[in-house]
């Protein structure tokens, strides 16, 4: 693949540590691995059931992820034990790929092949699609990304329209606070699970669990990639980007150590590009702009960091909401990943 861009395998690492990852305190997990005749790797998988999300949802669902395979026949036999895994627990529908939760790596890439990938966006190959749907799995929804380029965006207009939906919102704007980090996290935390509950697919993450995915995050923020919006005092939404790290840790092939981290280092310095992970509004307060106003904001309090082109990703297929705004901002769409379902 061309545009490949390997693991960054300390982090694989720490996030594959059953005994540490506060993950696992609410969930269980299986991995497998297959190899052919002369012992090499030719597939693997893995089947998750997450209590944290059966306890919220009650949809008995259970998620497959890292799934990756040779061939049709291995695809089938790394299938066929996450269903009976998530069978013999109970689960009576099986979704994915995700790795582990929304919250981390998930969708399998249907689209986009000709793109090298931003932060925590999955690569597979082409035909990994086919065996995926000739076992019976169904579409159940599309993530897509879209590239919006600072160069394609009339600002004389993006001023306009944040003036008119700061009017219509009452809403102020400001850059998170670094010196009050674990205060500002502990606001965010709270807005991430009240703004996706009724999302497609969503899992709760636990203040533990988003705390230590923080710590990680932590270590690559830039100050100007994440806004909070505040009305009469109250946060009522919030954006979040992180610098395109997939081109230094495509230069040092997902080693840092031990000498892997200078290249790395040298890669990400150089990038104009990032990811906007994640944008939320509480829902009494949507309907009104703000995630557009979040958005606009987003790039005008971003140029002093020097990034000039962001990925949005993901937005699932259906949330025009989100859509529209960006094709107003000449966004495009890069890459699509699907997630799919099936009954067990």
């Amino acid at each position: 693949m061309q545009h490949f861009v390997p693991p960054l395998l300390h982090e694989q690492q720490k996030l594959l540590d059953t005994k540490r990852h506060p993950f696992y305190r609410h969930a269980e997990v299986r991995f497998w691995l297959v190899r052919d005749g002369d012992g090499q790797p030719c597939g693997r998988i893995s089947a998750c059931v997450d209590r944290e999300s059966l306890a919220f949802h009650r949809d008995d669902t259970g998620v497959f992820g890292h799934i990756l395979a040779d061939d049709a026949a291995v695809a089938h036999l790394l299938l066929e034990a996450a269903r009976e895994f998530l069978r013999e627990r109970g689960m009576r529908r099986m979704r994915g790929p995700i790795e582990l939760s929304t919250n981390y790596t998930c969708g399998l890439q249907v689209g986009g092949f000709d793109i090298q990938p931003r932060i925590d966006i999955p690569q597979h190959p082409p035909e990994l699609r086919g065996f995926v749907e000739r076992d019976g799995l169904e579409k159940g929804k599309d993530l897509l990304c879209f590239e919006v380029r600072r160069d394609n965006i009339d600002m004389s207009r993006l001023e306009r329209g944040n003036r008119v939906a700061q009017r219509r919102t009452k809403a102020t704007i400001r850059n998170l606070d670094r010196r009050r980090w674990d205060e500002e996290l502990e606001r965010i935390h709270e807005l991430y699970v009240q703004c996706w509950e009724n999302n497609y697919a969503f899992a709760p993450m636990t203040r533990d669990e988003f705390f230590h995915v923080a710590t990680g995050f932590r270590q690559i923020y830039v100050d100007g990639l994440c806004q909070i919006a505040e009305i009469d005092g109250q946060t009522v939404g919030f954006i979040l980007g992180l610098p395109d790290i997939n081109v230094g840790i495509r230069a040092c092939d997902g080693r840092l150590f031990p000498f892997g981290f200078i290249r790395f280092l040298r890669a990400i310095r150089k990038t104009p590009r990032f990811r906007v992970l994640t944008l939320g509004v509480l829902p009494e307060y949507r309907g009104r702009g703000l995630d557009a106003f979040l958005i606009t904001n987003h790039i005008q309090m971003s140029i002093p960091t020097g990034y000039s082109d962001a990925e949005l990703s993901w937005v699932l297929e259906d949330n025009l909401a989100m859509i529209k705004p960006l094709q107003e901002m000449a966004a495009t769409e890069t890459i699509r990943l699907r997630l799919y379902e099936q009954a067990l």
